[in-house]
């Protein structure tokens, strides 16, 4: 009798409604302030997790103050609130974009320098919105109250704040600078499992635990957990992925396979400022230095190949009788080949036409392979409206991009893969390269425009998600940034210093053939993809079942 009371008792508790909330009566809880200052608070705590600052534990708790900020917010003040959080992390984050105002001259230039900095920044805040409006609707509709609702808003949140993301990688030509997941990237064991959903997949990680907190700390204030030392299932959940992804990076890790063979390189980084690389009086004095690193370096033995970095000669490296054409031929001639980052021009029947390049020169002093940059950076290497916004950019010459990843031979040895500049930061690019058979890839970068500043290393940050995601090696060789050497699995190399005049020679270890490609590699970003059509739904549900709950009450 007693069973079956108790069970008819269970079966009332489940059928009846959700209890309300108990909201706090303290007077803090209801500041005008405290929603404006969660917002700002977690913008800033996110920028400090990334490469610059580098607290990157503090990705792990980073998103909660927004989500206490917005939880019962109206639709309209949580896309408020998530544009600000937006708008102070990615001017936090970026803040070395205001470098750009000391490269250029003249006050237009310097402000529109300052202008662009801004509006870039508010941009990339619009995609926060999307998580700030499923938060407050997924609090409104469910609550915190039970498990099977709190680990839908979890799922909800996670997978609208992926797509976001993924969506600022390609949209309007993409701009996927510093997704949250790339703030673990000096944590090897987290990050292995970008091997099978990129970047994002340790972003979800991340925002899942985030949401998973929240929840959490949210029955504590609202007084629906009163033991508070109880575990909690959300808390625990929200530590499962984390815990499973650190457990498959030790097995990874801890089981690397062993590497014969390696190619021995030689990363040239001349530390030429941007103010010296556009003055032509100092073109000779460029060149000097290039000749005077790399006549050094190639006196080492066993060395396959020398590498300079983006752009680094004065003027176009394949037109005959230039002094930068004569210098790589030497160079080349000391007997190892050499990869010159360079600008190319094409003639063509109505004009010239201009690449930003990396050509690799035989030891016989000929161009035998040939990589166009793929990805050009907006008011850098070509101007979107140029009617209107020549005026306010230093470009004087639009480039083209090039089409394909090329596949550059080395004598005996492994082929390899170009990415030039920013190019390191599009995932598409390195699956593409490895996909036609790179067994290794080679990022020549300038950085000269930042430097000094966080985005050296937050350049390199990237990278290595690059490597991991199709487990191979990247060689990198910058002007004046992080020049060094980066493994399958992330480990970072460097002897060289950011903002120096030096040389280091280093070995590379490439995928050994007949290796299975990583599912990264095969299916690129799938996951998010995933995570982009659910988060889409996600929207779409909230959104629709919230107007017709107005008209119903209307």
């Amino acid at each position: 009798m007693n069973g079956l009371l108790k069970k008819n008792a269970r079966k009332k508790r489940a059928s009846s409604p959700t209890p309300p909330i108990k909201e706090s009566t303290h007077p803090l809880f209801h500041s005008p302030f405290l929603p404006l200052f969660g917002s700002l608070l977690s913008g800033v705590l996110l920028a400090l997790a990334f490469p610059g600052v580098g607290g990157s534990s503090l990705a792990f708790f980073g998103l909660v103050p927004l989500m206490f900020s917005v939880q019962s917010a109206s639709r309209k003040k949580a896309a408020l609130l998530g544009l600000l959080a937006g708008f102070s992390f990615f001017m936090g984050s970026l803040y070395w974009l205001h470098n750009l105002t000391g490269k250029v001259e003249g006050l237009a230039l310097k402000g529109s320098a300052l202008l662009g900095y801004a509006v870039l920044a508010l941009y990339c805040a619009l995609y926060f919105i999307p998580a700030t409006l499923t938060i407050s609707a997924c609090m409104k509709r469910w609550g915190v109250s039970h498990i099977r609702q709190n680990v839908r808003t979890m799922f909800s949140v996670t997978a609208v704040w992926v797509g976001s993301e993924y969506l600022r990688g390609f949209l309007f030509s993409g701009f996927p600078w510093n997704p949250l997941g790339v703030s673990q990237y000096a944590n090897p064991a987290i990050i292995q499992v970008a091997e099978w959903g990129g970047v994002y997949m340790v972003s979800a990680c991340l925002v899942w635990f985030n949401i998973g907190l929240f929840i959490t700390l949210r029955q504590y204030t609202h007084g629906i957990r009163t033991k508070k030392y109880r575990p909690h299932s959300e808390l625990m959940i929200g530590l499962l992925p984390l815990a499973l992804s650190v457990a498959f990076g030790l097995n990874v890790l801890l089981n690397q396979p062993k590497l014969h063979q390696p190619i021995r390189i030689a990363l040239v980084q001349p530390n030429i400022s941007q103010a010296e690389k556009w003055d032509k009086e100092k073109d000779q004095a460029i060149l000097e230095r290039l000749e005077e690193l790399t006549e050094t370096v190639a006196r080492l033995d066993s060395l396959d190949l020398i590498i300079w970095p983006e752009t680094a000669v004065p003027g176009f490296v394949r037109i005959v009788g230039r002094p930068s054409y004569g210098l790589a031929r030497r160079m080349a001639g000391l007997g190892v080949p050499l990869l010159v980052g360079s600008m190319d021009v094409i003639p063509s029947e109505n004009g010239s036409i201009y690449y930003n390049s990396s050509i690799l020169f035989g030891t016989n002093g000929v161009a035998i392979a040939k990589y166009d940059k793929q990805h050009l950076v907006p008011f850098g290497e070509y101007v979107p409206f140029p009617k209107f916004m020549n005026k306010f950019t230093p470009v004087e010459v639009d480039f083209r991009g090039g089409t394909e990843s090329t596949l550059i031979p080395l004598r005996g040895k492994a082929s390899f893969s170009v990415l030039i500049c920013f190019e390191d930061i599009v995932a598409p690019l390195s699956v593409k390269a490895v996909r036609n058979g790179a067994r290794w890839l080679v990022n020549q970068t300038n950085d000269g425009w930042f430097d000094p500043s966080a985005q050296s290393e937050q350049h390199l940050a990237h990278a290595v998600f690059r490597c991991i995601e199709n487990r191979v090696p990247m060689a990198r060789c910058c002007n004046t940034g992080v020049t060094g050497t980066i493994d399958a699995y992330g480990n970072v190399t460097r002897n060289l210093e950011p903002r120096t005049k030096g040389f280091t020679t280093a070995e590379i270890h490439p995928r050994p053939l007949g290796l299975k490609t990583t599912f990264y590699t095969r299916n690129g970003d799938a996951f998010a993809k995933v995570c982009l059509i659910a988060g889409a739904t996600v929207v779409f549900v909230l959104r629709s079942k919230g107007w017709r709950k107005r008209k119903k009450e209307s």
